[in-house]
């Protein structure tokens, strides 16, 4: 683990397309919140929660962050852990969803290894970009304000305005990637997770 570095899980969306209160989805038997708090402790001590309105139950150790009243989405989530990094002293962010369960054990190191100077890494698999899996230098923060005030949300258009980098995932039978939208996807993720308990 790195000190410098901490997490901010993002978990304000709506998740309209699965019925709403996405991150209390139940996951084999544990909501996708917890999932995500347990994968994002393998990566720092320093954890918090993006959450929009703020309706979860976390752990002592776990801060919440609520979201900006005049801003919504990723870039909500950007700007509120960009705070977080500022509050922790932490050289670094990394932000990642909580929906998804899989993301690969080595995420935090990969991006770290591949932000060489930019501004931000963020993890690209299979040639698609995941903005919402991003590795950034806490100074960013410097630049959001002025990029929120052209009216700009975008979250790849502010990396592209800073200076990132595309960290590349190598491809494989399943996508680390993988994030749970609809009631579809969730099932899904049911039948990878027992394959994976069954490959065990």
């Amino acid at each position: 683990m790195n000190p410098e570095i901490s997490i901010v899980i993002l978990a304000g969306g709506r998740g309209k397309r699965i019925g709403g209160n996405k991150p209390d989805r139940l996951l084999a038997g544990k909501t996708l919140l917890e999932r995500a708090i347990e994968n994002a402790a393998r990566y720092s001590a320093t954890i918090a929660v993006s959450g929009g309105s703020g309706q979860f139950r976390l752990p002592d150790n776990i801060r919440l962050l609520i979201d900006e009243a005049d801003l919504n989405g990723p870039i909500a989530g950007l700007a509120a852990a960009l705070a977080f990094a500022s509050d922790t002293a932490a050289t670094h962010v990394m932000m990642m969803p909580c929906d998804t369960p899989f993301l690969p054990g080595n995420l935090i190191e990969r991006l770290q290894a591949g932000i060489g100077t930019s501004t931000a890494a963020i993890a690209c698999y299979n040639g698609q970009m995941h903005p919402a899996c991003s590795l950034w230098r806490a100074d960013a923060a410097r630049y959001l304000p002025e990029y929120i005030e052209q009216g700009r949300r975008s979250l790849i258009g502010f990396a592209e305005s800073v200076g990132h980098v595309a960290v590349n995932w190598p491809v494989g039978n399943s996508d680390p990637f993988f994030n749970i939208n609809t009631a579809a996807d969730l099932g899904r993720a049911e039948e990878i997770l027992a394959q994976k308990h069954f490959e065990i």
